[in-house]
């Protein structure tokens, strides 16, 4: 690999190894370096990726004669962390500079974030091409421990049928390329079904040991009815269990979830001995302006004993946000045997909607579920005004045995909000240790005053008592 690189001899890399941990200039720490050449875990990690963005354009030529070098003196991956996101200017070019360096320096990366920009109609074929040759690169050059797949829906929905092929096509030969992958994310990409199970296959098979985190959110595109005839496709699609390592997932409740869950539930009744797995965070959402409930099957107090048997530290974050807000909905999400360690709650309703439950009907629901037992985390965002909102909480809180941090976001008129504050003072629910809470629309002058006054006295006092508590309180008639 040739002699030892010294930054004395050479002024560029001098210039631009700007790292303390690089710039030793002494004759025996110089000797050290050379012999520690090829031994990539005893370098020091280079920021160079951050410094590059920051500098003009005869600088970056010059920091990648740097890189280069440094690889071929080291074998290092001294360009960690690439971002693949074209300007539309960059877009526009026949030979685009981002694609260039792609191709001199992709062995070096570890860690690619791969993001739509929106680009005009014109631009898209454009855009596209250029994100083939970028995946194609990737195929060929690089081992990532890192992926993420971002904003693919500024334009999956906008190309033809042909065009859309080509890249799933090389998604799933990227991955199947890949042997490292600890975290793989798609944020709002919407695939088809066939798509996201050839994509969720080629993880399974070729990072099976390695992956450690997968967020899928905003995945699938494809409406159920449209899924369920797609056979072939579902029977392909992977079990949970086939992804050993993972540690957390996350996740949109759709048909992919689903299925995953139920066939592993029932593979794992035909065994008599498995092996317990390490998937402890799973965080789950769900957005009824994008998903209707009445095509899911949904998973019972039985699918969710066999995941806590599978993976015995399992906790559950549910996300959900609704403008219905029904019994129905209730029962489906949240179930006995469902470990959920913290629950967002978003009541979309408006103030004058008569339909859906009452805030009493959700705490009894969760009582009933004994999520009580688990729940850590409380975020309850409710639009509708509660009545009554001290005689409704304090019962509920007092049975959250581990409930540390509760944020409410609230609109008046609420009454009791003080009577809560004051029952906290003499009885705070022991594990509680922080609070936030906001009420909004109060529109009556007297009331925010009386009301701010009491909240500010109630909460100095809390604060004394160790509680971190703040309580926010708007007037939108006071400016």
């Amino acid at each position: 690999m040739g002699g030892c690189l010294s930054i004395d001899k050479d002024p560029i890399l001098r210039h631009y190894v700007i790292d303390k941990g690089l710039t030793k200039t002494t004759e025996s720490n110089e000797k050290e370096e050379c012999e520690k050449q090829g031994k990539l875990s005893e370098l020091p990690s280079l920021p160079l990726e951050k410094i590059y963005s920051v500098q003009t354009r005869e600088d970056q030529v010059n920091m990648s004669l740097v890189c280069r070098r440094w690889s071929e003196g080291y074998g290092s991956s001294a360009w960690k962390t690439f971002r693949f996101a074209l300007t539309e200017s960059q877009v526009s070019l026949d030979t685009c500079p981002v694609m260039k360096f792609a191709h001199k320096y992709s062995c070096m990366f570890r860690h690619v974030e791969i993001e739509s920009t929106w680009v005009y109609i014109w631009l898209m074929k454009k855009s596209c091409r250029h994100l083939v040759e970028f995946l194609q690169i990737l195929t060929s050059n690089t081992q990532l421990t890192s992926v993420k797949f971002l904003y693919f829906a500024n334009f999956l929905p906008r190309i033809d049928k042909p065009t859309y092929n080509n890249i799933c096509r090389e998604i799933v030969e990227f991955l199947a390329s890949q042997r490292h992958l600890k975290r793989v994310e798609f944020d709002l990409c919407f695939f088809n079904f066939p798509e996201c199970v050839e994509i969720l296959r080629k993880l399974t098979e070729n990072s099976r040991e390695s992956l450690t985190h997968l967020k899928l959110q905003n995945f699938l595109r494809d409406e159920n009815k449209d899924i369920e005839k797609d056979s072939n496709a579902a029977q392909k699609l992977p079990m949970l269990e086939d992804l050993p390592s993972l540690r957390t997932l996350e996740t949109d409740y759709s048909f992919i979830f689903e299925n995953m869950v139920a066939r592993q539930s029932t593979a794992i009744q035909k065994v008599k001995n498995y092996q317990t797995l390490v998937l402890s965070k799973l965080i789950l959402y769900y957005f009824n302006e994008f998903t209707d409930i009445k095509d899911f099957r949904g998973l019972t107090s039985i699918d969710w004993g066999f995941m806590k048997t599978l993976y015995p530290d399992l906790q559950v974050e549910l996300i959900l946000t609704t403008d219905s807000a029904t019994r129905r909905d209730l029962k489906f999400f949240i179930v006995p045997n469902m470990p959920i360690t913290r629950l967002d709650y978003m009541d979309e309703r408006g103030e004058k909607s008569n339909r859906g439950i009452d805030i009493s009907d959700l705490f009894g629901h969760l009582l009933a579920c004994k999520t009580n037992d688990h729940l850590v985390t409380l975020h309850l965002d409710w639009k509708k005004p509660i009545q009554h909102l001290s005689s409704t909480f304090i019962p509920f809180l007092q049975a959250c045995k581990k409930l540390k941090s509760l944020e409410l976001i609230i609109y008046s008129p609420s009454s009791g909000i003080d009577v809560l504050l004051e029952s906290w003072l003499e009885n705070r629910p022991e594990s509680l240790e922080k609070v936030i809470i906001h009420v909004s629309c109060i529109d009556v002058e007297d009331d925010f005053s009386s009301l701010l006054n009491l909240t500010t006295e109630y909460v100095s006092l809390l604060k004394k008592a160790g509680l971190n508590i703040s309580v926010n309180l708007y007037n939108d008639g006071i400016i």
